[in-house]
């Protein structure tokens, strides 16, 4: 609901759409913020694929979505659970690798 979410909110075609779809992503990171409060990944102790998938999203979220896709009713900073994921999970040396926030901002802001 977050991942996909996201993109509903930015390219709903109505306000009533928009709203249905904003109050999903923020429905969503509540769970996801009381689920992390008593496991470090979102299926225990293991990373797994879903915790990348929705790391990729959660990066992206405050510098990118609250704006473009104006999903912006809270940040990922104002969640102490999920920021502190992302952290964890961006601090994993491969993945720090892969992340070029200018070039995820510079994609967002001037190709589309």
């Amino acid at each position: 609901k977050v991942n996909n979410g996201v993109y509903r909110s930015g390219f709903a075609r109505s306000q009533e759409a928009y709203e249905v779809a904003v109050k999903d992503v923020f429905d969503t990171l509540e769970e996801l913020e009381q689920r992390l409060s008593n496991q470090r990944y979102l299926s225990g102790d293991e990373f797994t694929w879903l915790d990348l998938r929705l790391f990729m999203t959660l990066v992206r979220f405050d510098p990118v979505y609250t704006t473009y896709f104006k999903t912006n009713l809270k940040r990922i900073t104002d969640y102490p659970n999920l920021l502190g994921y992302v952290r964890d999970i961006y601090s994993m040396d491969p993945i720090k690798r892969s992340i070029n926030m200018k070039h995820i901002k510079t994609h967002y802001f001037t190709s589309h």
